[in-house]
């Protein structure tokens, strides 16, 4: 099959995987799964992400600017995308008067959109390398390596939206605009190859890949995870806010019977992407 014939091919094979993650939540809650599959998905969902921050972007990106620049590069601005996303999220959103809504509805609803920001930048990214790709070879195993972590991200994306109660229009279009993220990325690189090469590419590439891992990073931890256990005295806390502000949405917090099982699916979902990481090299 001719080079260009099989990027077309990776495009359309990443579509399906990344719409079949995203639609197995979905379905599941159809069945009346409940709030507890939700979050449990979730807590999988922070170390599926934790993993591909740690694990898979931010080698990658120091591997492409570390050895180049004589200096740790990639984890400094990883450690800038954690503050400018710090700065999105706790700063511009409350300003913008978004903060008010989230103390009143409960679980952050702007997160769906912040996530979607951080997987569309890597979606993006990833799919440039496989649209610049030159070597069927290494083709076959770039596009190998995004099969195996779009559908866990686009699963981990429609959890975290369910559980942060987006109507399912918002969902299903978060997943389509996710979902065509790599595949986009595939049609630049292919149409950029001419104009974007080498070491430049490289550069940009790594860039954007640390930057993507440090947002990563956040989300896992701070978003994702952080909320999912959070302590019952701050749960407590919300919902005596939010009945001050007159929101009847947010129950009244009880014990999490599901801990220790939360932390574990975190542990599940780093161990899944460090297999990932160890099949692709």
């Amino acid at each position: 099959m001719p080079l260009v014939g099989a990027k077309i091919a990776a495009a359309f094979a990443v579509l399906a995987v990344a719409l079949l993650g995203g639609l197995i939540p979905v379905l599941v809650t159809r069945q009346n799964a409940g709030p507890r599959f939700l979050s449990l998905g979730n807590a999988f969902a922070g170390g599926v992400f934790l993993g591909a921050g740690f694990l898979h972007l931010l080698p990658e990106a120091s591997e492409a600017l570390d050895e180049k620049f004589h200096y740790p590069l990639g984890a400094l601005l990883a450690a800038v995308g954690v503050c400018l996303l710090l700065l999105v999220d706790r700063v511009v959103v409350e300003t913008m008067g978004l903060g008010r809504d989230k103390a009143s509805v409960g679980p952050k609803r702007q997160q769906t959109f912040v996530l979607l920001l951080v997987l569309s930048v890597h979606a993006v990214i990833a799919g440039i390398a496989v649209g610049l790709e030159g070597e069927p070879t290494a083709l076959l195993l770039v596009t190998g390596a995004i099969l195996c972590h779009k559908g866990s991200a686009a699963f981990a994306l429609t959890v975290c939206a369910l559980a942060s109660g987006d109507e399912r229009k918002t969902v299903a279009r978060a997943l389509g605009l996710f979902a065509a993220m790599t595949p986009i990325g595939i049609c630049l690189g292919m149409s950029g190859s001419t104009i974007v090469q080498g070491s430049t590419a490289e550069l940009l590439e790594g860039v954007f890949t640390a930057l993507a891992a440090g947002t990563f990073i956040y989300v896992a931890i701070l978003d994702v995870i952080g909320d999912e256990l959070s302590r019952i005295d701050d749960r407590i806390a919300h919902f005596a806010h939010s009945a001050l502000v007159g929101a009847h949405e947010v129950p009244m917090p009880e014990p999490d019977a599901d801990r220790i099982l939360k932390v574990l699916l975190v542990a599940v979902g780093l161990a899944s992407m460090a297999l990932i990481h160890l099949w692709g090299h």
